[in-house]
């Protein structure tokens, strides 16, 4: 690989013995710098895009990296060998790297990224598809905002990231990603754009772990269809197939899907079952054909429309995961009605296994180990201002003949109070002590070092203690007696049996972000499919959502952003049929729902807009609180409801009734419960009726 030299700036390529490395994942902007630009660093320096080179390479100099791998001018893409070569390569190439900048040109670092008025969450970065195997490789993540402020790490920010990426926290905690299914997988890549519609496909390959030549022109679909099949080769995991099309895409199907997207729903599918009791697991592709084994049974649509199970189940529930089949020939199958995946409460009977041939409509990684093999690592222990009022002892278990202090342990590092020196064979334990000299408040922070521990491994204060062993724990934040807040953050260096500890003392009340880190984000499947079409039109969801999916005439409301002590939101919808049969102004129907504990909830309430001016979403809110009005209808966890407004000023008395219901879904989805709205409208002589149901297919 090529590598960048971030003094000199010079290319420099390694084929063996690649040095310690940083790595930059960014969105492209305009004036990238390219690998033809750095060959001339004047022409390099005159391109907008050079700042952030130059940015890269500064952060990774000032930790001690003499090397950083950057996309944009470390592939020559004039060269389609080299491009091919690295396609199939970028995933390992941010696995080995020591740490992953990520810079986030469209974010201040202005409001916490757990604030609501952050555009953290909000940032291109993550909607990027190349930017996911960026996210899930590298060990060390930092991120940065386009000042180059630090705004956190993947580890400390994993809450927040979990709920904007719809990827489980505990993949951000060291669970390996390929214990995910492979359909959990794609759905992360569900919502994420490339500017290629190729690279759909080819940026989820290391995520895969296979290989396969880029072929740019051949379109997404293809490449997509060419993709599953090299999973086929190395998986047996038929959750591959747990996809559905879009509503306007309800065409015959094969069993493989035509794009991520097409993975939306499918976050919560498990891993198949490996052992299902018969020889028949495995299954091919071959001749545009998918040859499979799989329990099939009647439904009461017709003869020839059967379902049939994937052995996979959801994570919500345990139900098993089918999809339907039409029978065309003999044991010739397509797959009817893909807009949906069935749920079926119990394990499929093994006896009902048949071998079908399923026609395509034409159109584990290994882990690197981290860290060095030498049999001693360095501690820079650096104390922020804000924790210096803190005294501090080391307290040694056997010798303090390793305790080195330097007048400058690291390069242009300032704050750096002592560096310690461990040894896995002579001293592998240190105990720092630190006592605050006025209140006596004291705590302590325990180092290892052997194979495994070379990060902070215990935390103890006063009142608490927290250990932090596993791999990826980069930051910890513990709460005093006094009330205040100990952060400790460990950042890596260039030289990979180094590492600074930064410890900093935050007082009570001046860091909401502290507190906030205490509440986390609420589970990724809180939440309801509400609609949304020409009829009923939703407008705002309140509190806000920052979360929230449109999906086809349906609308995904995550609750990710609802006080967990109060989990309910307020949407507000403009009916245009009211609007248009009332004779003294439009009407809007407000829709409260959430949960109650387990259960959901919801009402409606429907008001005439005789000024134009809508009533606040937050009055209406605050009236569900335990001291509103309409508490009861909340604790009371009320599946439906009505409302009605009579327009006496008419000729004919009109009268308008809407109802709204809230069930558990039966269909994989998105959320746990699924909202339905209907009205009618009795104008005395007329009647109009509406309703938005999802349809629910009934099995014999």
């Amino acid at each position: 690989m090529r590598l960048l030299n971030t003094e000199t700036l010079q290319m420099k390529e390694f084929l063996a013995s690649i040095p310690p490395y940083a790595i930059l994942s960014h969105t492209w902007d305009k004036e990238e710098v390219t690998f033809r630009d750095m060959q001339d660093l004047d022409i390099a320096k005159s391109k907008a895009g050079f700042a952030k080179v130059k940015g890269a390479c500064m952060r990774a100099r000032r930790y001690n990296f003499d090397w950083i791998w950057i996309d944009s001018c470390c592939i020559n893409k004039e060269s389609s060998a080299e491009l091919s070569e690295a396609i199939n390569s970028m995933y390992q190439y941010y696995e080995d790297a020591e740490v992953c900048y990520v810079y986030l040109y469209d974010v201040s670092a202005k409001h916490h990224p757990r604030e609501h008025r952050s555009s953290f969450r909000k940032s291109k970065w993550f909607r990027r598809g190349w930017t996911l195997q960026e996210l899930l490789a590298p060990s060390y993540v930092v991120f940065f905002d386009k000042q180059w402020m630090k705004l956190g790490t993947r580890w400390s920010l994993r809450d927040v990231v979990s709920a904007t990426t719809s990827i489980p926290i505990r993949v951000f905690e060291g669970h390996d990603i390929n214990g995910c299914s492979v359909a959990q997988r794609m759905s992360w890549a569900a919502y994420r754009e490339t500017t290629r519609p190729e690279d759909q496909a080819y940026c989820l390959l290391g995520i895969f772990g296979v290989s396969m030549p880029p072929i740019y022109g051949e379109g997404g679909a293809k490449a997509f269809m060419r993709l599953q099949q090299e999973i086929i080769k190395i998986s047996d995991d038929r959750s591959i197939f747990a996809w559905i099309s879009s509503f306007e895409d309800d065409e015959p199907r094969g069993l493989l899907a035509r794009s991520p997207l097409e993975f939306r729903m499918s976050g919560e599918v498990l891993a198949s079952e490996s052992d299902i009791g018969v020889r028949t697991e495995s299954y091919s592709f071959g001749n545009n054909k998918l040859r499979i084994h799989l329990p099939i049974a009647p439904t009461n649509f017709s003869d020839d429309i059967f379902i049939a199970s994937l052995h996979c189940q959801s994570e919500r529930g345990g139900s098993y995961i089918c999809v339907y089949l039409q029978r065309t020939n003999g044991h010739q199958y397509i797959r009817y009605h893909a807009t949906e995946l069935a749920l079926i409460p119990s394990r499929p009977a093994v006896e009902h296994m048949q071998e079908l041939t399923v026609k395509e409509a034409p159109s584990s990684r290994r882990i690197h180990p981290r860290g060095s093999s030498r049999d001693a690592v360095t501690f820079h222990i650096k104390t922020l201002p804000s924790a210096r009022k803190f005294g501090v002892t080391p307290a040694f278990e056997e010798s303090n003949d390793l305790w080195v202090i330097r007048d400058r342990p690291i390069a242009a590092q300032d704050g750096v109070t002592m560096t310690i020196t461990l040894s896995c064979w002579v001293l592998p334990k240190l105990s720092l002590e630190y006592i605050f000299q006025t209140t006596q408040e004291t705590f302590s922070i325990e180092m290892h070092h052997n194979s495994y521990y070379k990060t902070i491994s215990t935390v103890t204060t006063s009142s608490t203690s927290m250990d932090g062993p596993v791999s990826g724990v980069d930051s910890l934040l513990i709460p005093l007696g006094s009330g205040g807040f100990l952060s400790v953050a460990c950042e890596i260096l260039g030289d990979r049996s180094e590492k600074i500890l930064e410890i900093d003392y935050i007082p009570t009340g001046d860091h909401k972000d502290a507190l906030q880190e205490k509440s986390g984000f609420l589970p990724l499947h809180s939440g309801f499919m509400v609609p949304s079409d020409e009829v009923f039109t939703l407008q705002t969801v309140f509190p806000p959502d920052s979360f929230r999916k449109e999906l086809e005439g349906q609308i995904y409301v995550s609750m990710a952003d609802a006080d967990p002590s109060n989990m309910f939101c307020v949407l507000t919808y403009t009916h245009s049929h009211l609007a248009w049969f009332s004779y003294t102004g439009p009407c809007v129907v407000y829709v409260a729902l959430g949960y109650q504990g387990s259960s959901a909830w919801t009402d409606v309430i429907v008001r005439r807009d005789q000024n134009g001016d809508s009533t606040d979403e937050d009055e209406i809110w605050n009236s569900y609180l335990n001291s509103g009005s309409r508490a009861l209808k909340r604790l009371n966890c009320q599946t439906s409801a009505a409302a009605s407004v009579l327009d006496e000023e008419s000729a004919k008395d009109s009268k308008y009734n809407v109802t709204v219901e809230v069930k558990k879904r039966k269909a994989l989805g998105l959320g746990s419960h699924m909202l339905s709205l209907d009205y009618i409208w009795n104008g005395g002589l007329t009647q109009t009726q509406h309703s938005i149901r999802q349809a629910e297919f009934v099995l014999e």
